[in-house]
Formats: structure tokens, C-alpha cells, sequence
């Protein structure tokens, strides 16, 4: 009898140190888990807070674009994030130049500001430009609604040059096309009798 009782008390205390194995097991399983999720969560709130360009805006994402890029950041970054500036770049000029052409309109002269907040499918961002391409550009605007029709070539002319030297600094491909103001008055002109010579260059 005794030894009967011996025998269920041992067996007893053998399913007690499974149990404990395999709760100890348990808790060790959902740490590791805990801790990869903690991971991730921490991965992705500090690739929220660099953002799309790498944490960089304004003049510092204009130096990275034009060869001037943080000593930590590698080729592969700076191609990626080179790829989405371009839509920066273009929507930032074509605002410069529709300021341009509602000045033009309203008789308005001041300052042109080179800093713009430029919104995009992963959020806003700042953009810097060159001052010197920056007015270029407003006045390119002005000057399409103020200069006749046959001296639109001539704002044409200006408008491209301010272009290529902006994106030959920053290694992109000037896109085709003018804005939405000037090809509308290019149009325009040359649905006019005698136009289309005037716009030969």
C-alpha cells in the first residue's frame, strides 16, 4: 500500500514538472513573439519618421539630389529617393509658374519664396530650389500673360533653359511639355491666322 502511494505521488509530481516545462515553454514562445512584434513596430515607426526622402527636405534634399548627399546614406537610397523627386520637382515648378501667371494677371510685383511645402502620396514635404531658377521661372509666368503673342517664343526659349539647368543638377531628365498656361497661349497662338509663323523659331 505505502509503496502504491509512493508510486502515484512520484507520478504526480512527474505530470506537476511537465506541466511546468511546458508552461515555461509557453511563456518563453510568447516573449520571443512579443519581441519580434516590438521589432517590427519599432522598424516602422522609424521608417515613418525618416519618411520617403530619407528624413531629408528643404536645402538638404536639394544638396542629396544635386551630388551633395549625407555621408551615411547609401548609392541605393539616394537612387530611390532621386526616382520620387522628380514628381517634387515638377509640381513645385509648375506652382512657381502658376504664382507667376496670377501675378501676371493681377499686376502684383514682390518676392518670390524658394521654399515650398509640396504634398505627395506619402506625405508633404519641403522643397528648396535655386533663387536665381526660382525667379526664372515666376517671371516666365508673368511674362505669358503681359508679353504679346510672338514674343511667347521667347518666354518658351527662357522657360527651357531654366529647366535644364535645374534638372541637369539633379541628374533627372527635363520632362516635355510647358505648363498649363503656357501651352494654352502657344494654342492659342497658333490658331491665329499668321500665327503659327510668328511662333517659328
Amino acid at each position: 500500500m505505502q509503496t502504491l502511494l509512493l508510486a502515484l505521488v512520484a507520478i504526480g509530481l512527474l505530470l506537476i514538472l511537465v506541466f511546468i516545462v511546458y508552461l515555461v515553454d509557453r511563456v518563453n514562445n510568447l516573449e520571443r513573439r512579443a519581441g519580434e512584434v516590438a521589432a517590427v513596430l519599432a522598424k516602422s515607426r522609424s521608417v515613418n519618421a525618416v519618411g520617403p526622402f530619407g528624413g531629408l527636405s528643404g536645402k538638404k534634399l536639394w544638396d542629396a539630389m544635386s551630388g551633395m548627399s549625407p555621408p551615411d546614406m547609401d548609392a541605393a537610397q539616394l537612387a530611390e529617393i532621386r526616382e520620387r523627386y522628380g514628381t517634387v520637382l515638377l509640381k513645385h515648378l509648375d506652382a512657381i509658374f502658376e504664382d507667376g501667371v496670377q501675378a501676371g494677371k493681377l499686376g502684383l510685383s514682390s518676392d518670390v519664396s524658394n521654399t515650398r511645402q509640396i504634398s505627395t502620396l506619402r506625405g508633404q514635404v519641403e522643397s528648396w530650389l535655386p533663387q536665381a531658377q526660382v525667379n526664372t521661372i515666376h517671371q516666365c509666368g508673368v511674362n505669358t500673360v503681359v508679353m504679346p503673342a510672338e514674343q511667347l517664343s521667347t518666354v518658351c526659349q527662357t522657360y527651357q533653359e531654366a529647366l535644364q539647368a535645374l534638372y541637369s543638377r539633379v541628374q533627372l531628365p527635363v520632362p516635355e511639355g510647358y505648363p498649363a498656361a503656357l501651352q494654352t497661349a502657344l494654342e492659342a497662338q497658333n490658331t491665329h491666322p499668321g500665327g503659327g509663323q510668328q511662333n517659328q523659331q
